[in-house]
């Protein structure tokens, strides 16, 4: 240290640490949980609609599914384009994924088994391409208490924890090549994961949308490939293929492609946005994702990097409510320690801390 330091230090006081600075963690956490509590009771005080929690889940639930089949049904009649078939059901799909969520967690029809069942039911046929709800709520329980280990189960079917790159990409994109990838490692590491019983729960919905799903793509690429070529393969039965092509074209412009990208959407940023490996407290579980240009992926998966951290403080909040909290509570968030648009934790497979190596 210079004498020109040592000056500046002798005469510039230190700055007295702030109240908010100097608490301890466990301090930190209960305070983001009384500002997300706080602003929650507020809102249920303002507007009286929010008391009727049952009533605004089922009417979300069956008002989403009414409106992807009369999207379809215009799309069909040739009233909307293709493209707006498409953005419109990945918006009510992503609505429908949170239902699933919340009603996992018991906040629509608590005590009532087959009003909850008839919920489940209604957002796996609309939403094909997921396990079945009763599965995710065995694995989505086990999340919220080992987060960011080995055995959590959700997280790591949809890619968090390994090292960035194509086989990651393509395992948050794509459930069957996640599961090549990962069922083995899940295996060995978490005791709750059985293949069989993860493939027994992906009947009928998930095997039905991805044969319909890789029908499509296979025989868009037989067709397109071989019009490319200038049509040098003779196909058999041309017109029983071509029949099938129409009709799987319909089907994943009005269910399948908006699936894809609503379930695309959100295990890039669920993935990317829990931490791994090193995680030893709810602080450090997750961040907040809210930077601009992840509007496209939020509009599918209901601005899910802004608040899923808020989730994860207070697990009984409908979906809704968090994104009415995220404004008020986010500042708070940010005062006592939760990350926002940590992208460098992307680069070392969603570790909190970086390795020896990579601060070296």
């Amino acid at each position: 240290m210079n004498t020109l330091t040592i000056a500046k230090n002798e005469i510039l006081p230190k700055r007295k640490p702030k109240k908010w600075e100097t608490l301890e963690l466990r301090e930190k956490n209960i305070k983001i949980m009384r500002w997300i509590r706080f602003r929650d009771r507020n809102l249920r005080k303002k507007f009286s609609i929010l008391k009727h929690q049952d009533f605004l889940g089922a009417s979300i639930t069956f008002g989403s599914a009414a409106m992807m089949i009369f999207t379809a049904g215009l799309y069909v009649a040739n009233v909307i384009p293709a493209w707006t078939a498409i953005v419109a059901n990945a918006i009510f799909a992503s609505l429908l994924h949170e239902i699933e969520h919340d009603t996992i967690h018991n906040l629509y029809f608590k005590d009532n088994e087959r009003m909850q069942n008839l919920l489940f039911w209604t957002v796996w046929i609309f939403r094909g391409n997921t396990i079945s709800p009763w599965y995710r709520r065995m694995i989505h329980t086990l999340h919220h208490k080992v987060s960011g280990n080995k055995d959590d189960i959700e997280e790591r079917l949809i890619g968090n924890g390994m090292k960035a790159g194509w086989f990651r990409f393509f395992a948050m994109i794509d459930g069957n090549i996640s599961a090549i990838l990962n069922f083995r490692k899940l295996v060995r590491d978490a005791p709750k994961f059985k293949r069989k019983e993860i493939v027994r729960e992906s009947w009928p919905w998930l095997v039905v949308y991805y044969t319909l799903w890789y029908n499509f793509l296979g025989l868009n690429l037989l067709h397109f490939g071989n019009q490319f070529l200038g049509s040098p393969f003779s196909l058999p039965f041309p017109e029983l293929l071509e029949s099938a092509r129409s009709f799987l074209n319909v089907a994943a412009v009005v269910y399948m492609i908006p699936n894809w990208i609503r379930q695309s959407s959100i295990q890039i940023v669920s993935s990317n946005m829990h931490y791994y490996g090193d995680v030893k407290n709810i602080n450090q579980q997750t961040q907040v994702l809210n930077v601009w240009f992840l509007a496209p992926l939020h509009l599918f998966c209901f601005n899910f990097g802004s608040t899923h951290g808020i989730h994860h403080f207070v697990v009984n909040q409908p979906f809704y409510l968090r994104q009415m909290v995220a404004p008020f509570v986010h500042p708070a968030m940010k005062r006592y320690g939760i990350r926002f648009n940590d992208f460098e934790s992307m680069l070392r497979a969603n570790r909190y801390y970086p390795t020896e190596s990579q601060v070296a």
